[in-house]
């Protein structure tokens, strides 16, 4: 018992170079974290590929940031073990969102697809003791959830193609348009965890949102579109250096919750021959890793990869082996993992990526290509290697028009619509398994994991911005094709498409008005998006709705 105790105070006792209190997804200091990097204000190395970062605390040049991300230690005498206690009072947020007539948005986080009012309150606090770090940030949200058009609604009285094709996705997917008929309120976790640091390593249990992948507007991979979800995990806290560069990475493994409801209100379709499939109430395994690579020859390099693996945790799943049970991603069981007529109740999806810095132009370029089943071997790669794909390419500018103040140009597209091999090759959409199992998809609490856009979905995003010290305003343009695999899938006969429904892609186009003010301990986020709605549900149906944000945070000194 001595030598226990001994050991744990050595532990104690070594110093600990990075904080390890991260900059939550989405949050306004990452952006300008990001910004800073391609500006080279910053000698920050992240690749901002997986994120959550802690970067501002821990890089030069970022110093202004850091009281955005936490206070100054609030116990600056309190010592253990010989060790510098800290603790840090975290912002605190409020935000408001309202929506028309439809929902809007996504990389949401806790927040649910709404119309009418919704809002969310987050605070917290930040410990760091030796090795041990304690980040207790939990999100309280509150949704109005008013009724709104959803396609049982619009699709009632229509007997087509559409009706079965519609029900190939739900069967595979646990991502209800709306969450019942009530209002709803919850409160979780949020962006918490308990962790142990040494060095730059850290280990613990998370239920932080995380981001795998170069991407702005989505990732393919993991994205903060979805609640965060219980996980532990085994990652660099710092981009660790070496002789060859620098590497980042991230082992995680998690339990996925169903939302609980239905994917569509039964008693409104009237052609609806008992398509619907009723899911195992379950809930899924997940694992998966990324990591990246920052060659020391080609400065503002980053080349990587990332893989998830899910399955219910049926009783299967606990007969096999502990290592295949808890990181079934590094030893996916056969190629027909992702087989559509029930494969080995496994789905596996993987993509490579790079993202390159361009300092001397203020600017990055990046690309991830992702794919959703496993080739059959080396030979069908090379035949089809666009068979599941999916993938996101985009880059930003900053033009400097003197005194600090800068234009920021953005750029990105993302495309999870099927390939062309999906017509003579069964191919799943991305996020969507089967209804054997596991029939809730790549989701948690019914929300997608992956890009927020949804599965067949495609989306292309300019968005130009005026930035000047910690401010910001710009408009953002966005056109949003809704699961183009569901509309080709329905209407795949030439003849029937021509005479029902050809031309009837459901698209949104929406522009996106924003604006950041920074002043004394407070941040004023505010947003207005009008979006233009074609084809509403694959029907000739135009719908103007509005959504309207303010984010509101207070910073401790």
């Amino acid at each position: 018992m001595k030598n226990i105790y001994t050991l744990i105070c050595l532990f104690a006792l070594f110093s600990v170079k990075c904080f390890s209190q991260t900059v939550p997804v989405g949050d306004y200091a990452e952006t300008l974290a990001r910004r800073n990097q391609l500006l080279g204000i910053s000698d920050d190395l992240s690749s901002f590929c997986l994120r959550p970062v802690n970067s501002p605390l821990n890089s030069n040049g970022d110093s202004v940031l850091r009281n955005m991300i936490g206070s100054s230690n609030l116990v600056p005498k309190l010592k253990l073990f010989g060790s510098q206690v800290v603790v840090r009072a975290l912002p605190f947020s409020w935000l408001s969102d309202y929506n028309s007539k439809l929902p809007y948005g996504y990389n949401n986080g806790p927040l649910y697809p709404n119309v009418g009012y919704q809002t969310m309150v987050t605070g917290g606090f930040y410990l760091k003791a030796g090795i041990l770090r304690v980040q207790f940030k939990p999100e309280l949200v509150h949704a109005e959830n008013s009724p709104f058009l959803t396609f049982a609604n619009v699709q009632a009285n229509y007997k087509s193609n559409l009706i079965p094709a519609f029900f190939d996705i739900i069967n595979g997917i646990d991502a209800p348009e709306r969450f019942g008929p009530y209002g709803l309120s919850h409160a979780d976790f949020g962006q918490s965890k308990i962790t142990l640091v040494f060095k730059d390593v850290e280990v613990g249990v998370s239920s932080e949102n995380m981001w795998w992948g170069p991407g702005i507007q989505n990732s393919i991979m993991m994205s903060n579109s979805a609640p965060g979800f219980l996980h532990w995990t085994f990652n660099s806290a710092n981009p660790i250096k070496s002789g060859i560069g620098s590497f980042e990475w991230q082992v995680i493994g998690g339990v996925l919750k169903q939302s609980g409801y239905l994917p569509y209100d039964p008693g409104k379709l009237v052609y609806d021959p008992g398509y619907y499939i009723p899911k195992p109430e379950i809930s899924r395994y997940i694992s998966g890793f990324t990591a990246n690579w920052q060659p020391k020859w080609i400065q503002g390099l980053y080349l990587g990869a990332s893989g998830y693996d899910y399955r219910d945790m049926s009783a299967s799943f606990y007969e096999t082996s502990f290592l295949k049970r808890i990181l079934p991603v590094f030893s996916p069981s056969s190629a027909s993992t992702n087989d559509l007529s029930g494969g080995d109740g496994q789905d596996f999806a993987y993509s490579t990526y790079i993202r390159q810095v361009l300092p001397k132009y203020n600017a990055e370029i990046y690309f991830e290509f992702a794919r959703n089943d496993q080739a059959a071997n080396v030979t069908d790669f090379f035949l089809e290697p666009e068979h599941s794909s999916a993938y996101t390419f985009g880059g930003s500018r900053l033009f400097n028009i003197g005194n600090q103040q800068y234009i920021q140009v953005k750029l990105e597209l993302t495309h999870l619509q099927l390939p062309d091999t999906f017509l003579l090759r069964p191919e799943p959409s991305w996020y969507v398994h089967n209804a054997q199992a596991p029939a809730d998809g790549y989701t948690n609490e019914g929300r997608y994991l992956g890009a927020g856009i949804g599965p067949g979905s495609n989306s292309l995003m300019l968005d130009i911005s005026y930035t000047k010290n910690l401010n910001s305003f710009g408009i953002a343009l966005e056109r949003y094709v809704h699961d183009n695999d569901l509309y080709y899938n329905a209407y795949a006969d030439y003849t029937n498409a021509v005479k029902d429904r050809f031309g009837a892609q459901w698209v949104d186009l929406s522009n996106t008005f924003y604006a950041n003010f920074k002043f004394k301990k407070y941040l004023i986020s505010a947003r207005v998006v009008p979006v233009f709605t074609f084809n509403y549900e694959y029907l000739p149906s135009n719908i103007f709705s509005l959504n309207a944000r303010l984010n509101l945070t207070y910073y401790f000194d």
